[in-house]
């Protein structure tokens, strides 16, 4: 694949303390990209002035989503393939030549391994969490895999597809608050197959504490439920009525589960607080994944009756 077959696109809004050192990333590839689009979504800090430090194309989105954005950007972009990443990733100097070299026939998209970063005490504990089957289940999206895979679903943050397959696969959905990466993968596999690729790497500074996180995971289950996609992710919700339903047949059922469950989570913490060898990790962990849990679930259910 030529170097210059390659558009990078990268959705922005308010990510002026973190916009520059991306750039600097993209621009330091040993791939180096045909061209680099910023979408803006009328930012109302300093992104793209900063943005505009390096030889960018600044377009702006008015959908108020990072699905419009996307879609604006394909539209905009020349190159043969397009890849995704966020203001707040830092790709590896290779990650556009590791997402090149790992297309071949029947691939329709090539998505890489995503490191998250953070010295917080809380964003330490939220990588952890994402690091295990409880925190992300099998999604690539969260956990961190070392062999690669065929997968149904690839990272908006780092991911790359033939333009023209994104086009044929109908686009990004400009509506879709969130997800939208999980809605064009549903239908990109239409394509061809979606493959995980660890070796092409970003590093990912969400920058996420405790109350960001909280917040997050509920926009998180909101949008699967508006988007209606129901991966792994969404058993959970899906189970509760369930199990609610259940104390009807017998009241030993809920209170064992929470018991099981609730074992399973301060495990875990044990483990972590051993491994990390720091004591708050025995607390620390057992509430990112109730908080996690908990607003998924919730904002699923306000998803799914919203879309409706």
């Amino acid at each position: 694949m030529s170097t210059f077959e390659i558009s990078v696109i990268i959705p922005v809004r308010n990510e002026a303390k973190k916009i520059e050192r991306c750039l600097n990333a993209v621009f330091s590839q040993s791939c180096r990209p045909r061209e680099v689009i910023v979408v803006d979504g009328h930012s109302t800090d300093e992104t793209v002035e900063s943005a505009r430090k390096l030889p960018v194309t600044v377009l702006y989105e008015d959908y108020g989503t990072r699905s419009g954005a996307c879609q604006v950007g394909i539209e905009y972009a020349s190159g043969k393939y397009i890849a995704f990443t966020d203001a707040d990733c830092i790709p590896e100097p290779d990650w556009l030549a590791k997402l090149a070299v790992a297309f071949d026939d029947g691939i329709a998209g090539v998505g890489g391994a995503i490191k998250n970063i953070g010295e917080d005490f809380w964003v330490h504990s939220v990588n952890l969490a994402y690091g295990t089957f409880l925190g992300s289940a099998n999604s690539v999206q969260g956990r961190l895999f070392k062999n690669s895979r065929f997968v149904n679903s690839i990272s908006g943050c780092n991911s790359m597809y033939r333009r023209q397959d994104i086009f044929d696969a109908g686009g990004f959905n400009p509506r879709l608050p969130g997800a939208e990466d999980v809605d064009l993968n549903s239908r990109i596999l239409k394509k061809g197959r979606l493959l995980y690729y660890p070796e092409a790497v970003i590093l990912h500074d969400h920058g996420r504490g405790f109350k960001q996180f909280a917040r997050q995971m509920f926009r998180y289950g909101s949008d699967r439920g508006i988007a209606r996609k129901f991966g792994l992710q969404a058993v959970p919700p899906l189970m509760l009525p369930l199990i609610f339903l259940s104390l009807i047949f017998s009241r030993w059922l809920l209170p064992g589960l929470i018991v099981l469950y609730l074992a399973a989570v301060l495990t875990i913490g044990a483990r972590f607080a051993v491994k990390e060898r720091n004591i708050k990790y025995l607390l620390s962990l057992p509430a990112i994944y109730i908080t996690e849990h908990s607003l998924y679930s919730a904002g699923f259910w306000k998803g799914l009756i919203k879309r409706r």
